[in-house]
């Protein structure tokens, strides 16, 4: 999926607007992959701001119908991607489902969260990647339960 330039050029606006990127010099953040940055970005702040979140939703969808099979499993990768997953799912009136970066340790100990049965065309949502270590996990778990991963 490509997004063009004005959608990155507008998108980056809006996260500045509201927030979501923090900088900090002096105390550099420690990311989930154990990296350094003086740069963060929390993009669920984007899913308490309305005009925002239907911004970010109508232009992943545009994309999403332009590139994308018919028909497909939406699948956010948790946490960060699972409340934007799911509005693109909807917007879509596609099937949702959300994978964890590990199985449960109780219950059905599950990964895959919903339903998902072999072989079906899945199309994964991510909030972030820095070193590509959770969407590869995602992916990973996908495909082991017998997924089609398609795109991301």
């Amino acid at each position: 999926m490509i997004i063009n330039q004005k959608t990155a050029q507008k998108t980056a606006s809006l996260l500045l607007q509201i927030k979501a990127i923090k900088l900090n010099s002096e105390n550099p953040f420690q990311w989930a992959s154990g990296w350094f940055s003086p740069i963060y970005c929390d993009n669920r702040v984007v899913l308490s701001h309305p005009s925002v979140r239907h911004y970010m939703c109508s232009e992943i969808v545009r994309e999403i119908e332009r590139e994308s099979p018919k028909e497909y499993v939406i699948a956010g990768v948790a946490t960060g991607a699972i409340g934007m997953g799911m509005l693109v799912a909807q917007a879509l009136d596609a099937p949702f489902i959300y994978v964890r970066p590990e199985p449960k340790k109780h219950g059905k100990k599950n990964q895959i969260e919903g339903q998902l049965k072999p072989g079906q065309k899945v199309l994964v949502i991510e909030d972030l990647i820095s070193t590509g270590k959770s969407s590869l996990n995602a992916v990973a778990a996908l495909k082991e339960a017998g997924a089609d991963v398609t795109q991301m």
